[in-house]
Order: C-alpha cells, then structure tokens, then sequence
C-alpha cells in the first residue's frame, strides 16, 4: 500500500549537490509528491543557503523554509549576519529558525563562538515566536554537546524546538522530550541498530521523520544522494520497529509536524 501525506521536516534542496546533477527544486519536489510527501521543509545553513531556501520555498505552496546558520559554519560570520537572518525569518514561508546548534564532531576549537551563535538564533526564535530546529554531533560516544545545549534550553526556557537527525541515546531523547520537544529520525535508522531502541521508545506523538537530503539515503540505497522522494522507506522503517501501520506512523508524524511548523497555516 501507497504512503500519503507525509510530512519531511528536514531536507535541503538548496544544497549544491543537487545543481550538480542538474536537478530543479521543482522537479525534486514533483517526485517527492509523487511518492506520497506532501510536505517538505527545505532548511538553510548560512545566509545565502537560507536566502535559496525562502525563495525555493515561494515556488511551491507545500514547501517551506528554515533559515539559520549551522555551527559548523558561526565563527566565520559577524553580527549583521544574524539581522540577515531574523530579517529573512520574516518572510511568510519561513517556520522555523536552523539549523542550528552545536557541533563537535571534528573540533570543538570553536565553542565559545558556537554557543554564543546558538544562543543569539534562539533569541531570534523566541522573538518571533518560531520553533527552532537544533543539530546537535559530538565525537563518537561523548554527548558532551547534549548537555550544554540542554543547559541552553532551561535558561532560555525555549519551549518549541526539534532535535533533527537524532542519533544519541534514550536516556537524551527522553530528556529533551520532557522539555516539550519533537525528535526527528533520519535514514540513519535503517542503517544503525542502535537507534531502533530509542525509536521503540520516543512515542508516536513526540515523533518527526526527515531524509535530511541530499545526505545518507536509506538503505537498500547506500551511494549517491537521498531524494524527499525517499521518505516512505523511513517511514515504513519506523513502522516496522514499533510494530503498527505504515499509515499509524504517516498520520502521526504529519500531525506532529503540522502542530510545529504550520500552526499559522
């Protein structure tokens, strides 16, 4: 049976491996629609990736945009970087603030600029009363960032935010789930056994999906790039961990992330 309605939360068409391959953002959305997503929500990482993704976002009523700056990217951008983007957080198509977060995976040289950046991008969050998507990597087996940015969220009381690409242990997923968060699951899934534990435990109502593309298809695909079109294969992944209907998990996440991104649509 045919997947429909479902909702991508995270991918990023304004990335350039899709020019590169000579595919429109109109054309990857038309299969993504074709295979059941109804939805897409097409994220940024810097200014000018946010900048493509509001206007990507304009071509398509179904498609919205996430503009932030990615702490990989924070301590190469000055102040007037984040008036660029609480101004683009403006827009109309703009749900939400990322991504953003911490990110230690290769250095944490930079964690001072990182937090300050991520602070700054939840205050633009808050102000304009927006849900934050955070990326959150730390070196294998340290979630040292984990607790820095859950410190973050109790100061500033944030309220609306989802941890995209989650891929820490339960006892975190919990922890952030207790503070009213969403946690989102990636192809990783079908990929890494270890995540299907906190998946069988995060509840369908606390649940998002995203393919995160162009990065790390689903299996069976193992090369090249991941497609919004891939989606249902997630779903489908989730489904069979927690043992209920494709359809279960399509409805849940769909409302879930309808309840965060669209409430003003």
């Amino acid at each position: 049976m045919n997947i429909s309605g479902l909702y991508d939360t995270h991918c990023h068409l304004n990335d350039s491996r899709f020019m590169e391959i000579d595919m429109t953002s109109n054309e990857i959305v038309i299969e993504a629609k074709r295979s059941g997503v109804k939805y897409i929500n097409n994220v940024g990482y810097d200014v000018k990736s946010s900048k493509t993704a509001v206007f990507q976002a304009n071509l398509d009523p179904n498609v919205f945009a996430v503009v932030g700056i990615h702490p990989s990217q924070i301590h190469l951008y000055a102040d007037q970087a984040f008036e660029s983007i609480e101004e683009l957080a403006n827009s109309n198509k703009v749900v939400g603030i990322g991504e953003v977060g911490l990110d230690f995976f290769e250095t944490n040289k930079y964690e001072k600029q990182q937090i300050l950046g991520f602070e700054k991008q939840i205050d633009i969050a808050k102000k304009l009363d927006l849900p934050i998507v955070v990326h959150l990597r730390d070196a294998v087996n340290h979630f040292r960032v984990y607790e820095i940015a859950y410190k973050i969220f109790k100061e500033k009381r944030v309220k609306k935010a989802v941890i995209h690409g989650f891929r820490g242990p339960l006892e975190w997923a919990l922890k952030f789930i207790d503070l009213g968060f969403y946690i989102s699951f990636d192809a990783a899934i079908t990929h890494e056994v270890e995540l299907e534990q906190v998946v069988k435990n995060v509840s369908l109502n606390r649940l998002l999906v995203e393919t995160n593309s162009p990065f790390l298809p689903p299996s069976p695909y193992k090369k090249g790039l991941s497609y919004p079109k891939y989606l249902p294969l997630i779903v489908k992944h989730i489904a069979k961990i927690k043992k209920v209907s494709d359809s279960i998990v399509a409805e849940n996440t769909k409302n879930n992330a309808e309840r965060l991104f669209l409430r003003s649509y």
